[in-house]
């Protein structure tokens, strides 16, 4: 029996150490070390691209690439106001624009691509007889 008083002893001792440092790892007046991510050093890559000639040379003279050429600012922007009549004879009979779809077949998706016109006869370049389906 001692054996076994002796293993609980142990076990037991064991047992309480793991629940001592459980309480302790979860104290949340522990010192806390902010981390400030400007304490990271970034190390660039300075690769050299060569490119086989100068490009100085097809640069204006005293070209600056930090200066401002164009000044944005002095463009005159011209505001069109766009009288928007009855849209509604566009528009198919009962249409409700905010009408929920009642199943994915309902949603119609417009491609410009789908419908086109050609405005010439392809007849009159092709030759007499041709038909593309025989092989």
């Amino acid at each position: 029996m001692n054996v076994m008083s002796n293993k609980n002893l142990k076990l037991s001792i064991v047992m309480g150490i793991a629940l001592v440092n459980g309480v302790f790892a979860s104290n949340p007046n522990k010192d806390i070390e902010l981390f400030d991510i400007n304490s990271i050093a970034y190390i660039e890559d300075e690769t050299e691209i060569e490119l086989g000639f100068d490009v100085a040379d097809y640069l204006p003279e005293g070209f600056d690439p930090y200066k401002m050429y164009v000044d944005l600012n002095a463009i005159e922007f011209i505001e069109v106001e766009i009288e928007i009549s009855d849209l509604s004879k566009h528009l198919p009979a009962n249409f409700d624009a905010y009408a929920y779809p009642q199943d994915a077949q309902s949603i119609n998706y417009i491609d410009e691509n789908d419908s086109f016109t050609i405005d010439f006869d392809t007849k009159k370049h092709l030759p007499e007889g041709f038909n593309p389906y025989i092989k």
